[in-house]
């Protein structure tokens, strides 16, 4: 099974959680929102019983960006680090 690894970057500008893998591509949530400024654990701690692959999608290549709303595929591990 294939791992993508996501660090979360911050919230941006719509309240969406942002994250972004080793290769500078950033991925999200539009649907659960967040404060401006809520950090890392709290975000973390929100998903931990979650399904990732309902609620992560591909952003693009930029912070702040439209997303682009590609899911990620069932077969790819979401792993928050």
């Amino acid at each position: 099974m294939k791992e993508l690894r996501l660090k979360f970057v911050a919230i941006d500008d719509w309240n969406r959680p942002v994250f972004k893998d080793e290769k500078g591509r950033y991925f999200g949530d539009t649907e659960n929102l967040f404060n401006y400024g809520t950090g890392k654990e709290e975000v973390y701690d929100f998903y931990k019983d979650k399904e990732l692959h309902e609620h992560i999608y591909f952003f693009g290549m930029s912070f702040n960006c439209e997303p682009e709303g590609i899911k990620i595929k069932q077969e790819v591990k979401i792993i928050l680090e």
